[in-house]
């Protein structure tokens, strides 16, 4: 009798009589992975092992993996089993890089970042001020308290969304968990791979999440910012500042809705660690000055960003 993962890549209509050889990849308590070969060319099956586990759908990470790899940032994606929620992407030439040297290729990051950002609107949604919300609503429905700092960064998270507000740019698809190993590098391009958080979100979000992931100090935050916006603004930077307060943030109450269901923590910082963390950057005394800059800014004049709206 076939395992689970033979009956299932049985199903795939592209390999039915072919011989296939599967070996397990390292997974997650929402997702089972396997590495799938078959006639020499090697795939990546990603299969959910539950339905939506708070608020991530396989049809939102699917929707977000096409259109990576439509505008050439994410791999190609091979099959799809709805039924299943299962997706199936071909294996990339290109290899993770450490936080250290992640910052040797900000450039090209950056235009990766801008070519999936740029790409128009999508079904699915990841906006990180309600998505902290939900959390701690998800935490509440397992019985557990959202810890005693959540809500003062509540009440900042409101601020900093107020203060965007005042000069607002419209969401775009955002990747929304761009740690080290979700970016990979080849010899003349590169790929974002695990679209679990993909959805519509600030911009800001991803370039914060990215400078917190993987450790960038203030020169390279601003090294990062003249290579996707072509310039470094004082409010350009605020925004940057505030929104990882708002990465750390969600970073922490996410751990803590894990907790929550029984999930096993998959941060090596943990959600304590991630929300002191985010006291910290929240407690910086340019932080008012920050709130008050964020509202101020402008897209650069040479900045292509497409806008819905048609501002």
């Amino acid at each position: 009798m076939p395992t689970a993962i033979e009956a299932l890549v049985a199903r795939v209509p592209r390999w039915e009589g072919r011989t296939t050889l599967i070996r397990p990849l390292p997974s997650n308590p929402r997702q089972e992975l396997f590495a799938v070969t078959v006639d020499g060319r090697e795939y990546i099956v990603r299969s959910r092992r539950a339905g939506e586990m708070l608020g991530f759908s396989a049809a939102n990470e699917a929707e977000a993996t096409r259109r990576a790899a439509d505008v050439g940032v994410g791999p190609p994606v091979a099959a799809e089993l709805p039924e299943t929620q299962t997706l199936i992407t071909e294996v990339v030439h290109g290899r993770p890089l450490d936080a250290d040297h992640v910052t040797g290729h900000l450039v090209q990051i950056a235009d990766a970042l801008r070519t999936f950002h740029d790409s128009g609107p999508m079904r699915a949604d990841f906006p990180v001020h309600r998505v902290v919300e939900r959390h701690a609503r998800d935490a509440g429905t397992h019985d557990v308290i959202a810890p005693a700092a959540y809500e003062r960064l509540h009440q900042l998270s409101r601020r900093i969304e107020a203060a965007f507000a005042k000069a607002p740019m419209a969401p775009v698809p955002c990747h929304n968990n761009l740690v080290p190993g979700n970016m990979l590098f080849g010899a003349d391009r590169m790929w974002f791979v695990d679209f679990e958080c993909g959805g519509m979100n600030d911009a800001f979000f991803d370039l914060a999440n990215l400078s917190v992931n993987c450790g960038f100090d203030g020169e390279t935050d601003d090294r990062l910012l003249d290579a996707y916006f072509g310039e470094v603004s004082e409010s350009g930077v605020a925004r940057l500042r505030l929104m990882k307060v708002m990465s750390e943030f969600r970073e922490g109450m996410w751990g803590v809705a894990q907790r929550a269901v029984g999930v096993p923590d998959t941060d090596a910082l943990g959600p304590e660690e991630r929300l002191r963390s985010c006291e910290r950057l929240a407690s910086r005394p340019e932080l008012e000055h920050w709130l008050s800059l964020a509202g101020r800014f402008q897209r650069p004049l040479t900045f292509t960003f497409a806008d819905p709206d048609g501002a």
